[in-house]
């Protein structure tokens, strides 16, 4: 499995990140680094964290380029990296930057939670669950790292209320978004990928966490309640559809590949039962076959925006390759290694 890992890694590294145009430093490239992070600590190639480096310094040195919004906090995880790898203090300066205008300058609805927040575009009064990935996991691990205990508890507090305010149906699934002045989920879509990043960020974020049992206890049993809901709407090739409701709908492959990820990190960890390894095997190889000889991630669709009605999701293209495709496969074959080995 080292040698598709290897393909995909390449073929991540010779990408264009900036695929809409809204600039090198945005939630696609963040997502790509990320992966490209998971394989550098699983293989310690020298050529991979060269290669986030050089990114990574190259669009520090042009800062004042970059917004602050919730989407390009994520390419924040690659500094943490960096900063973990060489101690130099203008990366966590960097980075505690952008999680002082998160505590303290983001727009935020009433009941506390994060605006989602993006380059161009405003969504106000808006939570997305993507917002779980790309604000979370980054306050929590930064508090792990600076011994603060302030943004730990923010970065929890904002997964919760997002996971309290999306994950409301009897079926365990989640919504894409909720807009507080409707009350309401918006165009009220199951999308896959959005389900993805919270079966992805909660592993994550207590894989290194210590202590905070009660919460990893509410979290956990979230992920229950969601993973069950996921196996019973699999479809026979082992792919989930984008429209989790909706069968005949497309199937997804990052989705799929998160879902993969995050139920066998959840496994690993003690808190889901080995029952759903099944459901993620069948999902790897699925995965698989939608990765070409050139280390490409097929059938991923492109950047994800709440849309006006649940069969627009049906529409949104999926013919080009993603950097968040490529982020997220990388993450799935990184924990099938760790898998390997311990079996």
């Amino acid at each position: 499995m080292k040698g598709i890992l290897e393909q995909v890694a390449q073929a991540t590294m010779q990408m264009d990140f900036n695929v809409d145009r809204k600039g090198d430093w945005d939630w696609g490239a963040g997502v790509a680094l990320y992966g490209l992070r998971k394989v550098y600590e699983t293989t310690g190639s020298q050529e991979i964290y060269n290669f986030i480096k050089t990114f990574i310094d190259a669009n520090m040195a042009q800062s004042q380029k970059i917004s602050y919004n919730i989407n390009t906090t994520a390419p924040l995880l690659s500094v943490l990296l960096l900063y973990r790898e060489t101690g130099e203090p203008h990366y966590l300066d960097f980075a505690e930057k952008f999680a002082s205008w998160l505590m303290k300058e983001a727009p935020r609805l009433s009941n506390g939670a994060l605006e989602h927040t993006v380059i161009n575009d405003k969504f106000a009064g808006e939570m997305w669950v993507d917002t779980v990935f790309m604000a979370g996991v980054f306050l929590t691990e930064l508090g792990q790292m600076v011994n603060n205990a302030a943004y730990i508890e923010e970065g929890l507090r904002q997964a919760r209320l997002h996971i309290e305010y999306l994950q409301t149906g009897d079926n365990g699934l989640l919504y894409h978004g909720y807009s507080l002045s409707g009350n309401d989920h918006l165009s009220g879509c199951l999308w896959a990928r959005g389900n993805s990043w919270v079966t992805i960020s909660i592993p994550e974020i207590f894989t290194t966490l210590k202590g905070y049992e009660q919460e990893k206890e509410w979290f956990f049993g979230r992920i229950q309640r969601q993973v069950e809901a996921l196996a019973a709407v699999q479809n026979d090739t082992g792919l989930w559809p984008t429209i989790l409701t909706d069968a005949s709908s497309y199937e997804e492959t990052s989705a799929t590949a998160g879902f993969v990820y995050g139920i066998w990190k959840s496994v690993q960890m003690g808190y889901l039962d080995r029952k759903y390894l099944r459901c993620a095997e069948r999902g790897y190889k699925a995965v698989l076959r939608h990765i070409t000889e050139e280390g490409t991630v097929t059938s991923v669709s492109a950047g994800t925006g709440i849309q006006q009605s649940v069969q627009e999701y049906n529409a949104i293209p999926r013919d080009l390759i993603m950097p968040w495709g490529q982020g997220i496969a990388l993450l799935m074959l990184c924990q099938e290694m760790h898998e390997h080995v311990k079996s």
